[in-house]
């Protein structure tokens, strides 16, 4: 997998516990954690998995090799471990951590704290990926770059005196096989990079890197860690969940070496109660938003745009999301039958792409295919979002939705579910309206009230711009992100 692992298999691994041995299942870590991020069929086709969803695969995997785990004697040492010292630094060093900067909303907001971290000056950050750098999943690479960010993919530096420690540390050998072979690839190439680079804070993204990075941080000796969570639990989320999830936050909530952010107050209330820990263990954080990352055409582009949809004489109401079950795009296509027919000069368009985009075109198909059309993934969502007169959200559970951020902060009113963190994204009667989750009569209703009275919608409009502008500040969350960093205001503890 990469150059720390590939010493550790050289070194330490027995017969038979090989970080990749010939065996199928043992061979599955990488290939599955691909296929979960990338969405490689081809990685499933490798292990024999053709018939089967993602997710009974998952089961079939973690079922099939249950009997490998062999974590509670190393959480046990875990946080007997000393912390290292690192030398006099002019700024504290951050190693962000996440598995690819693919187009999501995490991933932008890591960028977006890298860069301004950088910019600022109040300390070195860097970006480590526990995926290849390759295709959609560099989405982001350009804006970190931009933003002088380093970005490296854990494992592809082949640093001689990490390489050496490892080799000579036999305690740090002896407990990274005791790692779980189905993680231990990445927990490896991890600690091998803290190795590397001997960071003062490591903050990890989302529920894998999170894990692999506090264990990888443990056994390296990082002073601080912060986790980030940035949606509901996992366990709502049977697509990505693992069963080693909850057993490992609950043990690194113990540690006081570990903190953990959340991006929204249900999604930390509900993070806390999955975890069995109170909810004043995590900080809560809103997202930043950019305004200079809408880059918003001029009138005559925007005109052109509208021509070439096909919307002249029409009310867009637009959908920006990612096609996927827990968007609930079902619950969408409903509304917008509804929109269509109380408007006959109304017309639904939804940016974006996942799993469930054909059920969703041919469910469109069914409605009307002349007023109901999917983009797919597009990079004019600014422009989009700038000639809509609402944007819907149909979601069941969310974090912080970028979208609606996105939408409000150019002046576009929104109608959306109470799906997780969306109620701390809309100021509910006067950016937007809320609606329950599932009730798709009253998203259609709420939007026709705003298609039907432009006063209404211009109101909501002006309300939406100054909503995002006072709750959703870049600086504000990139200060309140840098005050997690305990030696960033005022030395180390």
């Amino acid at each position: 997998m990469g150059c720390y692992s590939d010493e550790l298999d050289k070194l330490r691994m027995p017969h038979g516990s090989r970080v990749f041995s010939p065996m199928k299942w043992q061979r599955a870590p990488h290939l599955l954690g691909r296929a979960a991020w990338i969405g490689s069929t081809r990685a499933l086709g490798v292990l024999g998995v053709r018939a089967q969803t993602l997710q009974q695969f998952r089961q079939r995997f973690w079922t099939a090799t249950a009997a490998m785990q062999d974590d509670d004697g190393l959480a046990q040492e875990l946080f007997t471990i000393p912390v290292v010292t690192n030398p006099p630094r002019a700024q504290l060093r951050v190693v962000h951590v996440i598995g690819s900067l693919a187009a999501g909303g995490a991933e932008r907001q890591l960028v977006y704290l890298a860069r301004e971290t950088v910019r600022s000056g109040k300390a070195e950050a860097r970006i480590l990926l526990t995926n290849p750098l390759v295709g959609a999943s560099a989405h982001y690479l350009p804006l970190a770059l931009e933003g002088g960010v380093t970005v490296e993919v854990a494992g592809a530096t082949h640093d001689p005196q990490a390489i050496q420690a490892l080799r000579n540390d036999r305690a740090l050998q002896k407990r990274l096989t005791q790692v779980d072979p189905r993680y231990r690839p990445w927990v490896t190439e991890l600690t091998g990079e803290f190795l590397r680079l001997r960071p003062d804070v490591v903050h990890a993204w989302l529920d894998h890197a999170n894990i692999w990075s506090a264990i990888a941080a443990l056994l390296a000796g990082v002073p601080h860690i912060v986790l980030s969570t940035r949606n509901v639990n996992p366990s709502n989320f049977p697509m990505i969940d693992a069963p080693y999830f909850r057993a490992w936050y609950q043990r690194l909530a113990t540690s006081p070496r570990v903190r953990f952010i959340g991006n929204s107050r249900v999604g930390a209330e509900d993070y806390a109660q999955w975890m069995g820990v109170s909810r004043d263990r995590f900080t809560i954080i809103p997202n930043g938003f950019d305004p200079r990352a809408m880059q918003v055409p001029d009138e005559g582009a925007l005109h052109t745009l509208r021509a070439e949809l096909g919307l002249d004489g029409r009310r867009l109401v637009l959908g920006v999301f990612r096609i996927a079950e827990e968007k609930e795009p079902m619950d969408f296509a409903q509304a917008a039958k509804e929109i269509l027919r109380a408007r006959e000069d109304a017309c639904v368009l939804v940016a974006g792409d996942g799993p469930m985009r054909a059920a969703l075109e041919a469910h469109a198909a069914s409605i009307d295919p002349t007023r109901f059309r999917l983009l797919g993934r597009r990079n004019d969502v600014a422009a989009l979002l700038s000639i809509a007169e609402v944007v819907v959200h149909a979601s069941r559970k969310e974090g912080t939705p970028n979208a609606l951020l996105e939408a409000q902060a150019l002046g576009c009113p929104v109608v959306a579910t109470r799906g997780g963190g969306t109620v701390d994204a809309v100021d509910d009667g006067a950016s937007g309206y809320l609606c329950p989750v599932g009730d798709t009569a009253l998203l259609a209703q709420r939007t026709l009230e705003l298609l039907n009275d432009d006063t209404l919608r211009a109101r909501m409009s002006l309300r939406a711009r100054a909503f995002v502008a006072e709750r959703f500040g870049l600086d504000r969350m990139v200060a309140e992100s840098l005050a997690c960093y305990p030696a960033a205001h005022g030395g180390r503890r």
